[in-house]
Formats: structure tokens, sequence, C-alpha cells
């Protein structure tokens, strides 16, 4: 007995199989275009977290060259910063730039010490506000010292002695080249070392 073969010819596709492949399309474009759209979006929020860093260091360096002007200018409180004629000076409390919104606080130390923060903030996207905070300490280093006088100390212990000046020098033998009167008892209140150790006091 012969067995009858027979072969069945498929044309095209099934419904199901067009179905199943264009699901899988729609799925890898949606997966494709999500990438895309998400790689562009960090981007976007870099280069604004990027210019935002850049605003508030430049607020600090505003904030500084307005120390330079006078340490006095530094009062406690917040500001917005503005220019005129090339200068930095404070203006109401924050300044725009931009989508960028910057404050400038300012908080005291101590009296030559002042505490500035720089702050930057911006709408990211509807749901999400960026910030940027960057802080430094401005001193009153034009503060005008006056060194003590190393000679005070002597000159205390040469008025008791009822002399008008003491000087601390390198020996007695100092005073006398100097005009001056060595009376023991005053060295210890010269601490500069070995080359101005000896209290020297004035003749009268």
């Amino acid at each position: 007995m012969k067995r009858v073969c027979s072969a069945i010819n498929r044309k095209g596709f099934s419904l199901v199989e067009v179905v199943l492949a264009t699901s899988i399309f729609v799925l890898l474009a949606a997966a494709l275009t999500g990438n895309i759209m998400y790689g562009q979006e960090s981007s976007v929020l870099a280069g604004s977290r990027t210019r935002a860093v850049f605003l508030a260091e430049e607020g600090l360096e505003a904030v500084r060259n307005i120390r330079d002007a006078d340490f006095a200018n530094l009062v406690d409180g917040t500001y917005g910063l503005a220019t005129s004629s090339n200068e930095w000076s404070f203006s109401g409390s924050s300044d725009i730039r931009g989508i960028y919104t910057r404050s400038i606080t300012i908080s005291s130390v101590d009296g030559d010490t002042k505490n500035i923060s720089s702050q930057v903030t911006w709408q990211q996207n509807p749901q999400r506000t960026g910030t940027v905070v960057l802080d430094t300490y401005l001193t009153n280093w034009q503060e005008t010292v006056v060194p003590a006088d190393p000679n005070a100390a002597c000159t205390s212990y040469c008025n008791d002695q009822g002399r008008t000046l003491g000087t601390c020098r390198q020996n007695s033998k100092q005073c006398s080249k100097s005009g001056e009167v060595y009376i023991p008892g005053g060295d210890s209140t010269c601490t500069a070392g070995p080359g101005a150790d000896t209290c020297c006091c004035s003749p009268f």
C-alpha cells in the first residue's frame, strides 16, 4: 500500500502573526523613543544645573567685590544682585536671570567674618524644582591691625621706677650706649629673645 503525502502550501501570514509582529515592533519603537527622550532630558537637566552653578559662583564673586569696596556693605540679610557702571550692588531680595532665581544670604560669624550663601533655583520640569547652594566665608581683610608695642611692658616697669620710658635692648651695655639706665628686675618684661631681652630705662 502506497502512502500519499500531501503538502499544504501556506501563503502569506496569519492574523495572529501580523498582530504579534506589530506588537513587538511597537514595543521596540516605544523603548527606543523613551531612551532617546530620557537622554535628551538628562542632557538638558545637566546643562541647566551647570548654568545654575555658574550663577551661584558668580554671586559669591560679586559679594567678594562688594566686600572689597567696604566690609560695612555686608549687612546681614537676604539680597539680590545688580550691576551699575560695571560695579556690583545689592538689590531687592533676589534677582532673576532667565529661568533662574538667585538670592544671597549674609550672616555674621563674628565682628570680622561673614558667612555668604548663594542660592539659585529654577523649574527643571513641571514636577521638579532644581536648587544649587554654594557657601563661603569672607573676612574684613582690610582692617588695620595695630601691632602691640614690644616695649610697653618695659616702659611700664620703668615708670614704676620713676623713669618715663623703657626700651628692650640686647644687653645692659646697650643701655649705657644709648644714654639709658639699666635697672635690674625689668628684663622679664622683654620677651623678644636674646636680641631684645634687657629692659633699659630712660635716664629720667
